[in-house]
């Protein structure tokens, strides 16, 4: 009998902090990544696995999924199938959410990428839009290529706060390739 209340108490505490752990992610989504066009998809992404997590839990506390090993077991080989068939927008969203925390760039701001130069006119979850300077294309980049690959990035506010953090002096900043060749 005590096993059994035991088991109910931490089927009861698991479900609230379940409950606090999804109130958390809204939270960080409706604050962090606002801008962020998408990331209620992600976000919702995350909440379906803690959901199904928490489920499978209360089934193995509760003793209910005793006979239905094989369905889990199941469930989670299709999981993982899924995930490396979506391993690339898995990646790219990713991206997009480190893009929106972190402060590399924002909307507005230019960036020079694969040759092509333009303005930044949204950040997506797996897809950033650049237009293309002095035309009327666009240009879209997966986010993931912000971490892969070179551009350049006009951005004073990133500069400004990455020679205040001592990162790089000013120094560096004006110095060209030839002044080190001398």
């Amino acid at each position: 009998m005590i096993c059994v209340e035991a088991n109910f108490f931490y089927a009861i505490l698991s479900i609230i902090v379940t409950a606090c752990i999804i109130l958390i992610i809204k939270l960080v989504e409706r604050v962090k990544f606002k801008t962020l066009s998408g990331s209620h998809k992600a976000t919702g992404v995350i909440i379906i696995i803690i959901s199904i997590i928490e489920t499978i839990y209360l089934a193995i506390t509760l003793k209910l999924l005793a006979s239905a090993i094989e369905v889990v077991t199941s469930l989670s080989a299709i999981l993982l199938f899924f995930t490396f068939v979506y391993l690339n927008k898995l990646q790219n969203a990713i991206s997009g959410m480190s893009i929106a925390l972190g402060k590399r760039f924002n909307v507005g701001n230019t960036i020079e990428f694969e040759g092509e130069k333009g303005e930044i006119i949204q950040i997506g979850l797996v897809k950033t839009i650049i237009k293309i300077d002095g035309s009327n294309k666009i240009m879209l980049i997966p986010n993931k290529k912000f971490d892969e690959e070179m551009m350049i990035i006009d951005n004073p506010n990133f500069v400004n706060n990455y020679a205040q953090n001592g990162k790089i002096t000013r120094a560096n900043l004006n110095t060209t390739k030839n002044d080190h060749l001398h």
